[in-house]
């Protein structure tokens, strides 16, 4: 396989429309494309961007580990079997659908916290599967009346490729509710407006020629010059050189382990095996390769990671070049390049949901770990789906029995030239069912794109308006809803003067309470304000004629507890506490007496006697200047004033507020 640096490409058009619509709406998307387009590309772009809640899926066990995701049946609790539309499992009466789907009440929040669901090789997935899983997200999102419980769905893959598998038996069953297996056909889809948008630009490979001859083969419009064309690469009697690292490609499995199993015992020497591990709740049918893998000097392999120093990407082919005595593993690659290769760990997640801090989390159930290798002269046509390779066998002489499948195969080689057929490719081989070339119409549809964007843009701003009404932003709401309007007028529909009556309604209700209860809390707060008063009273008692300070405090505490804007209290409960040589509990009541009331004498004045106590001369100054502002005849004010004064070295000012001590003293005797 050639390495393809694939730079994002931010000026493709297709690219653009579908990140539009995943980031500022919250429109479901069909993205598809040609092979090698870059669909992969964009699936990990949003996981990497998006500030959604999302998940990826996707249909198979091995699908879900390259995708860093789950498969649809494990996440969902899915039965193998068909769902069908009226399947009473599906049913809320008496609680059916809940005895059926079982799932654990964190599983529940998940499922309901979600905001964007990936489904990754969506063509493989049936059509009642997708009613299903709508029929789940209405349920336990608890929005019945929105297709798929009002989340957003990003469907991922090419339906021109890999089918659904549906048996024989099944068939017929789906055959009566459904136009086709596809999932497009899904019932969902007359309730919800599905934009689909084809990436247009081919990566993988650079000639036009064979760019136009594949795009020919997946419409299934391919005429005989193309045919011939294509089959000037017949070559039946050809035999690779091991050297020059051909991979086949073939439908049957069968097929492909009898070339790799006799390519295998060919080579001399003896095999080696490299024991897998597997740790946790890893299945094996999701196995990348396998367990106990063995191989031997010069025998073909196929890399299936992607190496995070960028020496070999997922589908690069190489060739075992040494195994030395202690196991270790050499591979050469097709551009002449040795590596040791070591064991590698794929994970096995499922999805929780962070309750604290409300985002969805991957947990890793299950690791593996092996050689990211497995024996490579020969793959099928399923396995190599997402794969690019410079040179290719394509053997179909096993039979084509599903649609795509041709084009899977040929689509995977970068260039003409790189390519061997071992059977000459026949219209029979290409099929297209007619169902997919009438949903390919739609594709791109820039009207829908573009009504989309503007429809999906105007439901978030409603939503957002909604939001913010419900949480009491009035000015949010307004801005909102305004744009919201000018997005997409429904001012003259009914239903929504219906709502807007129901929301003033609401308000008029709501401010008619909110008076009432003001009221009664007044007249509580008075109540309590009596009872505070009491309890003050009971402590200057206790001060004055039981000289029993402690319950003093008890009785101001009681007070405080009732009305804690009781500022004489506070003072009353910081004088006694200085009395009984608690200087900072002291302050601390009176420092809250103050803050209540900055213009109360009492405060400012016993604020003061604590500071001058506390030898915090400066701040007892300004208290009591303070204090003979409030009450200019106060004489003990001015006696401390002036003490204040003659602490800090003021002189002059202590005689002064001194002398009118003595003056206002004598005033009083005369």
């Amino acid at each position: 396989m050639t390495r393809l640096e694939f730079q994002l490409d931010t000026d493709n058009k297709e690219f653009q429309d579908a990140l539009q619509l995943i980031t500022h709406t919250r429109q479901s998307v069909f993205l598809t494309g040609k092979a090698g387009t870059g669909k992969s590309t964009f699936l990990k772009y949003i996981c990497a961007h998006t500030k959604k809640k999302y998940v990826v899926l996707a249909p198979t066990g091995i699908a879900a580990i390259n995708a860093e995701g789950v498969t649809l049946h494990s996440f969902f609790k899915l039965p193998f079997r068909p769902m069908l539309p009226d399947d009473p499992d599906l049913s809320l009466k008496k609680g059916r659908i809940f005895e059926f789907f079982k799932y654990r009440k964190e599983h529940r929040k998940l499922i309901a916290e979600v905001e964007l669901i990936i489904i990754d090789e969506i063509s493989m997935v049936r059509a009642d599967i997708i009613d299903c899983v709508d029929r789940i997200l209405r349920v336990f999102s608890g929005n019945m009346r929105l297709p798929f419980g009002g989340k957003q769905l990003l469907f991922v893959g090419d339906v021109f490729q890999l089918e659904p598998v549906v048996p024989s038996d099944q068939k017929e069953i789906l055959n009566r509710f459904y136009a086709s297996p596809f999932f497009f056909s899904a019932r969902v889809f007359k309730d919800i407006n599905l934009v689909p948008i084809e990436l247009q630009k081919v990566y993988r490979q650079t000639d036009p020629v064979f760019i136009h001859i594949l795009d020919r083969i997946r419409n299934n419009v391919a005429q005989k010059q193309e045919l011939d064309t294509l089959n000037a690469r017949y070559f039946p009697d050809f035999t690779p050189c091991n050297e020059d690292m051909y991979i086949t490609l073939a439908t049957r499995r069968d097929q492909v382990d009898f070339i790799n199993e006799r390519k295998l015992a060919e080579l001399p020497g003896e095999e080696f095996v490299s024991h897998g591990k597997i740790e946790g709740d890893f299945p094996e049918s999701s196995l990348p390769t396998q367990l106990n893998l063995s191989i031997k000097e010069q025998a073909q392999v196929i890399f299936i990671d992607n190496d995070y120093e960028r020496r070999w990407v997922n589908g690069t082919i190489g060739m075992v070049s040494g195994i030395d005595e202690n196991g270790n593993v050499y591979v050469l690659l097709e551009d002449g390049r040795e590596y040791l290769v070591e064991p590698t760990s794929w994970r096995n997640y499922k999805y929780r949901y962070n309750e604290k801090e409300k985002k969805v989390e991957e947990e890793i159930v299950g690791t593996f770990e092996q050689l990211p290798i497995r024996l490579a002269w020969a793959i099928t046509v399923h396995k190599s789906q997402g794969l690019t390779f410079s040179r290719v066998v394509v053997d179909l002489t096993g039979g084509v029995f599903a649609g795509g499948q041709t084009y899977v195969a040929l689509s995977r080689c970068t260039s003409l030239e790189g390519l061997v057929l071992k059977s000459r490719i026949s219209p029979h081989d290409i099929f297209v069912r007619k169902e997919i070339v009438q949903f390919s119409q739609m594709f791109n549809d820039r009207q829908l794109i573009e009504n989309s964007l503007r429809e999906s843009e105007a439901e978030l701003l409603y939503a957002r308006a909604a939001h913010s009404f419900r949480t009491g932003h009035v000015k949010e709401t307004v801005e909102t809803f305004a744009a919201a309007v000018c997005k997409r007028n429904e001012l003259e529909k009914p239903e929504v003067q219906r709502l807007l009556r129901m929301k003033l309604q609401t308000m008029n209700t709501q401010r008619a309470q909110i008076k009432k209860l003001q009221e009664e809390l007044h007249a509580q707060r008075e109540i309590q304000k009596e009872y505070a008063h009491e309890y003050y009273l009971m402590g200057n008692e206790c001060i004055t004629k039981a000289h029993d300070p402690n319950a003093a405090i008890r009785s101001f505490d009681k007070a405080l507890r009732l009305y804690p804007e009781f500022v004489d209290a506070w003072v009353r409960k910081g004088v006694t506490l200085l009395d009984v040589g608690d200087d900072f509990q002291a302050l601390t009541c009176l420092n809250e007496a103050v803050r209540l009331n900055p213009k109360s004498f009492k405060a400012r004045y016993n604020r003061g006697k604590s500071y001058l106590q506390l030898k915090y001369y400066d701040e007892a100054v300004s208290d009591f200047l303070q204090a003979v502002g409030l009450k200019p005849k106060h004489a003990a004010a001015h006696e401390y004033l002036a003490e204040a004064y003659l602490l800090i070295g003021e002189e002059q000012q202590a005689q002064r507020h001194q002398d009118i001590a003595d003056a206002l003293r004598d005033r009083n005797e005369s």
